[in-house]
């Protein structure tokens, strides 16, 4: 058995961003970097046929558990369903896009333990080479990513991207651990004591969900820092890590315009937010990854006028009027089988 058993302090949940043709390996290296004792429980969510197969065997093999629900699952609903399953003092939430830098689980822990932090953000890079590209890296304090009145009784958010796109060796002098705005959703740290404060993870937000769980915690009076010693790497589809057709459907629904849509409706209310600015702004890219991870490198592909000038532009809107009907439709299957609230298998060794 592999399961790295021994404290029961801290809990891996592992999720599905919105792909699974990179799970094997992000598992994979999780085993490989992380030394600090861990639990592990992964939860999928109507997956294809060969990836919960793939999953079970692995837990039998590994001695981790697979909580596997016979629906699709939003991100948060995932997340609250590996919760129901989680013990100890942590839980460390990553999805299954990504790469670990050895000792990242330890440094998490070291630091909630060492600041009384309620949530933890690690350093998070993004692409290969790998632990190389800042990702996120959690604002500071003073920094002017906030939620701020509106001057209308509505609110409005700034978003700034801390440092997002240097490389590691150019920020070096702001790598050290700090008190920040908000950990981001590819992985962090919770203490599990705070979800009895705040509850969990809203489950209709997918769009900026970090945002409103960060938000949420702030409001409580809950701290939450940054740990530069704990890497990790999230692997943006790329030339490299392409979408790959196993990943379609989920990716198609995860994207959707219906759930982006829901995701803004609901943050816009939650938390008073005019419509004018961060909402308009995030309406008008629900497209964009759909476009741009699917749509134009599949154009980009196709022999000989794959590589002309102007056909991928061209063909995009046709392809991607299709792409959209067919993620509505998943959404709309999806609100049906949400209401029957679907079947779940635990499998642990």
């Amino acid at each position: 058995m592999e399961q790295a058993n021994g404290t029961g302090r801290a809990t891996i949940v592992l999720t599905t961003r919105d792909r699974y043709s990179l799970m094997r390996d992000s598992i994979a290296n999780l085993y490989e970097n992380t030394d600090y004792p861990f639990d592990l429980v992964v939860v999928t969510g109507a997956a294809p046929g060969q990836v919960r197969r793939w999953c079970d065997e692995e837990a039998a093999r590994r001695g981790f558990r697979h909580v596997a629900v016979d629906r699709p699952l939003t991100p948060a609903e995932a997340r609250n369903t590996g919760i129901e399953h989680a013990r100890g003092e942590y839980i460390a939430f990553v999805e299954n896009d990504i790469m670990y830098r050895k000792g990242w689980l330890g440094a998490l822990v070291a630091c909630g333990d060492e600041t009384g932090a309620g949530m933890i953000a690690p350093l998070t890079c993004e692409g290969r080479p790998i632990h190389t590209i800042v990702h996120h890296i959690g604002p500071e304090e003073n920094n002017n990513e906030t939620l701020e009145e509106a001057g209308d009784g509505h609110k409005d958010f700034h978003e700034e991207f801390y440092l997002q796109g240097n490389t590691l060796d150019e920020i070096q002098p702001h790598l050290k651990r700090r008190r920040t705005q908000s950990v981001e959703m590819h992985c962090f740290m919770v203490r599990r004591s705070l979800f009895d404060r705040i509850g969990t993870f809203d489950p209709d937000i997918v769009s900026k969900e970090y945002l409103d769980f960060s938000w949420r915690a702030r409001e409580a009076g809950e701290s939450i820092w940054f740990e530069p010693s704990s890497v990790v790497t999230f692997l943006i589809p790329s030339e490299d890590d392409p979408v790959q057709m196993v990943d379609l459907p989920y990716f198609l629904l995860r994207w959707s315009r219906s759930w982006q849509k829901r995701s803004h409706d609901a943050l816009k209310a939650k938390w008073n937010m005019q419509e004018d600015g961060f909402i308009s702004y995030r309406r008008s890219l629900a497209d964009w990854r759909i476009v741009d991870h699917v749509t134009k490198p599949t154009l980009s592909h196709v022999p000989v006028v794959g590589k002309r000038w102007g056909f991928v532009q061209r063909a995009a809107v046709p392809v991607n009027f299709c792409l959209n009907a067919a993620s509505n439709l998943m959404a709309w299957r999806y609100d049906r089988a949400r209401g029957g609230k679907g079947g779940k298998r635990d499998h642990a060794a």
